[in-house]
């Protein structure tokens, strides 16, 4: 199963219609693009969770989804609702889509200071292989 194309599906189908996009690894660089939200997903690990004849039989895919805001948006009313009901869209969209979110989501701040705060949520999909 590919995880980051499940990844990738759910949160397009919850975003894109609204002009935010997720990328895989890291946001591309678009000419005469400038976006004030982005997602970015990574797949941090998909170890086994139980053998059966040395063969993996349950896999617990993890995958860390961060969603970046431009600080200013922080400075309204309407820019704070607008990331706070982006979270929820995000956090409903991938645990409809089988993950599960067992932290929830936490604010991490502009963490690669390029004027970018970032919400992360960390996802956790199991599977029967």
């Amino acid at each position: 199963m590919d995880i980051r194309g499940l990844a990738q599906t759910i949160l397009d189908n919850a975003l894109a219609s609204d002009g935010v996009y997720s990328y895989w690894l890291r946001k591309t660089e678009t000419t005469g693009e400038d976006p004030d939200e982005y997602v970015v997903y990574t797949l941090d690990s998909d170890p086994a969770d139980a053998y059966a004849d040395n063969e993996p039989l349950v896999r617990n895919a993890n995958v860390a989804v961060r969603y970046y805001h431009r600080d200013s948006m922080l400075d309204t009313h309407t820019g704070r609702e607008t990331i706070k009901a982006r979270e929820i869209i995000i956090a409903t969209a991938l645990e409809q889509g089988g993950f599960s979110l067992p932290n929830g989501w936490f604010d991490a701040g502009d963490i690669d200071d390029i004027g970018f705060a970032a919400t992360v949520f960390e996802g956790y999909y199991g599977r029967v292989v």
